[in-house]
């Protein structure tokens, strides 16, 4: 009876590591602390990355950021947008002026200018789409984006032409910690995380919901008494905000910004990550980024093959993607779960060989 006892004690004893696994958030402070350690490393000269190495994953990071918000745009409220790169590098414009002119001024300030000029414009556009819808709406953003990199590489006060803005310096946060080179990254670090914190609790929010009603149907959405009005300018101006706040981090970190890091190429990439991804949820977006934008350096450029032949990891890179859509229309999301399920079958198979069936109670 004490036997059964302590076996009964043992079994419905509360494991708390168990538990915290299984939170949403583990993942993403499980990442964290790699990401930290990362940099750790590097600022020690440990060797297990590089200058390289470190700035790609920052750059991931920041266009990680731009990305979840097209996402909610396009995943929840339905719309697509090509000016993506344009938001970004109006955010980085903006943002690089200030630190320019204001020295010493805190990045509180910088995000939130930046982000109030990106919202304006993301709010008329929201107002422009209730007129334009599908492909239309595409040509659209697409004539946006065209212009505003036209504005780029004109010659003005603001952006500077074609040579851009340069010895932009690091921000300052609190009014006296000064970054610099490394410890930038924390701050990128920092940034993204408490995005992806908010943009969980929009997915989840009623907002959310209504957005996705949206996406659905538009005229089931209205019937259900949605304004359309209301939720697509609100689409609209939290893709512009995060856009922005991904231009400050670019600007921050690079010290300059130029018309040729807001091309339409950009914003192609990153529809492709939000595509890639499989969905519209952080961890999926996250996936899509480091296939298209650190994949290259991270993995492809340790390889000597794709040293030597650099045009190969494009034609790979191409290959790969039409295969994982192809076989796996959710993404690179659906990708990882499958393989998941493959591990999860193969320790059940050893365990079966080893053990046995299980006795029945």
């Amino acid at each position: 009876m004490q036997n059964t006892y302590k076996h009964l004690e043992k079994a419905y004893k509360p494991n708390y590591l168990k538990t915290f696994s299984r939170h949403p958030s583990f993942g993403y402070i499980i990442l964290a602390c790699f990401l930290v350690f990362l940099q750790v490393s590097f600022m020690t000269n440990m060797g297990f990355i590089n200058l390289t190495v470190s700035r790609i994953i920052s750059m991931t990071m920041i266009y990680t950021i731009a990305a979840m918000g097209l996402g909610i745009l396009v995943g929840y409220a339905g719309l697509v947008s090509l000016a993506t790169a344009a938001f970004v590098g109006f955010g980085a414009y903006t943002a690089g002026n200030l630190l320019r002119e204001f020295v010493g001024i805190p990045f509180i300030v910088v995000v939130l200018v930046a982000v109030a000029a990106g919202v304006l414009i993301g709010v008329t556009i929201g107002f422009i789409s209730l007129r334009v819808r599908g492909i239309y709406l595409v040509v659209m953003t697409m004539g946006f984006a065209t212009v505003m990199l036209h504005f780029f590489s004109t010659p003005n006060a603001f952006t500077g032409g074609w040579t851009g803005i340069t010895r932009v310096p690091f921000p300052t946060l609190a009014m006296f910690i000064q970054l610099n080179r490394e410890t930038v990254f924390f701050l990128i670090m920092v940034v993204m995380f408490i995005l992806v914190w908010l943009t969980i609790n929009i997915l989840n929010s009623p907002m959310g919901r209504a957005m996705a009603a949206m996406a659905s149907s538009e005229p089931l959405a209205q019937a259900m008494g949605i304004s359309l009005l209301k939720y697509r300018v609100l689409a609209f101006a939290i893709s512009t905000a995060y856009a922005s706040v991904a231009g400050v981090l670019h600007v921050s970190a690079i010290g300059a910004s130029t018309p040729v890091f807001w091309t339409f190429m950009l914003s192609l990439n990153i529809l492709a990550v939000v595509i890639l991804g499989g969905g519209v949820k952080p961890h999926s977006i996250m996936l899509g980024a480091f296939f298209v934008f650190g994949m290259d350096v991270i993995i492809w450029q340790r390889i000597e093959l794709f040293r030597r032949f650099p045009d190969l990891v494009m034609v790979l890179s191409g290959v790969l993607m039409i295969l994982i859509f192809a076989r796996f229309p959710g993404g690179l999301t659906r990708l990882v779960t499958e393989i998941k399920h493959l591990f999860i079958r193969l320790y059940q198979k050893w365990r079966l060989y080893k053990y046995g069936p299980e006795p029945e109670v």
